[in-house]
């Protein structure tokens, strides 16, 4: 392409045809592929396979729905894209317009071949995916990870820049020597939730993935509420993330598996029960050597068969309630058609726990097995190139003070903050009070020291003491409304903070945080 850029097609927006959406959305569901934009790759390069006669462009009145970005649609592979799409029309490609056009048109095309594929294999699954494998020469797969129960994409390589306070110096996240964990306090109204949305749109825009615990329900759907429904609709498009209502909807993922022995097996058993002990606080040793016992007998152990077998052990108390109120809600997915934990992470995720209500024990829970399951299965280290840490994909809590008491317990949340950059998984914390941050037991753990940025939007809250303790140092000037206190590398700066609805989300200039 002489003038479109590999930043030129992040940026565009590409819009599938209504019959491609239409189509794919159905092929999504019967496939467990998880989200829009790899349905949109995998009839892209459908139709990328296939030869073309005579012009590939569509019809300009034809209907056309949702638009996705191109940094979410191609993730980290645009250049390749770009030089397939660039390759499959004759003419040279001159304009950024015209290459959208082309992309839209192979998006509705390869849907169309799609169809004709399923139609042709008798509508039989495994056939359907045995001529989709056949048209790539040499390889048994089409659709990328599905043979594999890591992560489906590729960490991001390069420096990402979050900027935090408008005018302010950007904090470079995956800067080597760092622990990628952040910390945020503010009072109801401070403007915490704002700029947790705005951070996670720079992240997104910068090709980083998330996983966002929603657990006051700040991304439902408000019918009565138009402004929070448009800025709803605006992070969820602009991000591309997929948002999860508990309990209207279940997680796809099973948290539960088994070791390869029968030792690792026991040990894997006794963290579990552990688990459900410390974010379950009215149960008891006995209920833990219960659970223990129950998921030793489990040859594919997940909820629904964890709760059988404590029946079958004869429990019928406290023990039992716990897992059967997640059985019994659909919160995670039986083993049998459960997705590989690494695919589920493949994008962005919204996970909405406000239907849980005021059960702050299940809610923590739940987030809990989440993290769990991501540390066992998915802690691999990263090497840092270039002092860069790679990303894979940024854990970020709100109202962690509701799983933060239960902490000193447990040490989940300890280990991942230290841990979790280096697999690319770096944590991020959002509460009401500053001093939730510091947390008591045997897994004691200041977050606001540990933590390489921190951002506190209600410091007059705090005591001298617990200044000294979280900021650092006591405070002096005064912070207004729309205002906080950023401490990033040992040092203090107080100013305007960003916010989602006024910033949303602009690019920062990743140089900058080289300093």
């Amino acid at each position: 392409m002489a003038t479109a850029t590999v930043k030129d097609i992040n940026w565009m927006r590409y819009k599938p045809t209504r019959a491609a959406e239409d189509f794919l959305g159905d092929l999504r569901t019967a496939f467990g592929l998880p989200d829009k934009a790899t349905a949109g790759r995998l009839a892209i390069a459908r139709s990328l396979a296939e030869p073309i006669s005579g012009s590939i462009l569509l019809n300009p009145d034809i209907e056309k729905g949702t638009a996705i970005q191109g940094v979410h649609l191609f993730g980290d592979d645009a250049d390749l894209w770009g030089c397939l799409v660039a390759a499959s029309v004759p003419e040279i490609i001159s304009e950024g317009t015209i290459f959208r056009e082309i992309v839209e048109a192979h998006w509705h095309r390869g849907a169309k071949l799609l169809q004709e594929d399923y139609v042709e294999s008798g509508k039989d699954d495994i056939a359907f995916l045995v001529k989709l494998a056949n048209l790539v020469p040499g390889s048994g797969k089409f659709i990328e990870g599905w043979q594999s129960n890591g992560l489906t994409t590729r960490p991001v390589t390069r420096p990402v820049a979050i900027s935090i306070l408008v005018d302010q110096e950007p904090w470079q996240v995956n800067a080597a020597g760092g622990n990628g964990l952040m910390v945020i306090s503010g009072r109801p109204g401070s403007g915490k939730s704002q700029l947790a949305l705005d951070l996670l749109l720079q992240a997104s825009r910068q090709g980083v993935r998330f996983l966002f615990f929603d657990l006051k329900g700040e991304l439902e759907d408000s019918p009565e509420n138009p402004q929070q429904q448009e800025k709803r609709r605006a992070f969820l498009d602009e991000t591309g993330a997929s948002y999860i209502r508990l309990i209207s909807e279940g997680l796809p993922i099973n948290p539960l598996f088994r070791g390869v022995s029968s030792a690792e097996n026991a040990q894997i058993a006794s963290e579990t029960a552990h688990l459900v002990r410390c974010f379950a606080s009215q149960l008891g040793a006995n209920q833990e050597r219960v659970i223990k016992e129950a998921f030793e007998d489990l040859n594919n152990p997940d909820i629904p068969s964890l709760a059988q077998s404590l029946r079958d052990h004869g429990e019928d108390g406290v023990a039992l309630s716990i897992i059967d109120k997640l059985d019994s809600f659909n919160i995670f997915s039986p083993a049998a058609p459960s997705v590989p934990i690494g695919q589920w992470l493949s994008a962005s995720k919204v996970i909405d726990l406000k239907s849980l209500g005021n059960d702050t024990d299940t809610k923590a829970l739940v987030v809990a097995f989440i993290l769990n399951i991501i540390m066992r299965q998915l802690n691999s280290n990263l090497p840092v190139v270039d002092g860069v840490q790679p990303l894979q994909m940024i854990l970020f809590v709100d109202e962690a003070h509701l799983l933060l008491p239960k902490e000193g317990k447990a040490g989940l949340l300890g280990s991942l903050a230290r841990q979790g950059r280096s697999w690319g998984f770096p944590v991020w914390l959002a509460s009401q009070d500053a001093d939730a941050f510091v947390t008591r037991g045997i897994h004691a753990t200041d977050f606001s020291e540990l933590a390489d940025c921190g951002v506190h939007l209600s410091p007059s809250t705090l005591s001298d003491t617990e200044q000294k303790q979280i900021l650092g140092q006591v405070l002096h000037k005064k912070v207004g409304v729309g205002e906080g206190v950023l401490r990033l590398r040992g040092s203090l700066s107080v100013g305007a903070i960003r916010q989602f609805w006024r910033d949303k989300g602009q690019q920062v200039d990743v140089k900058q945080s080289n300093s």
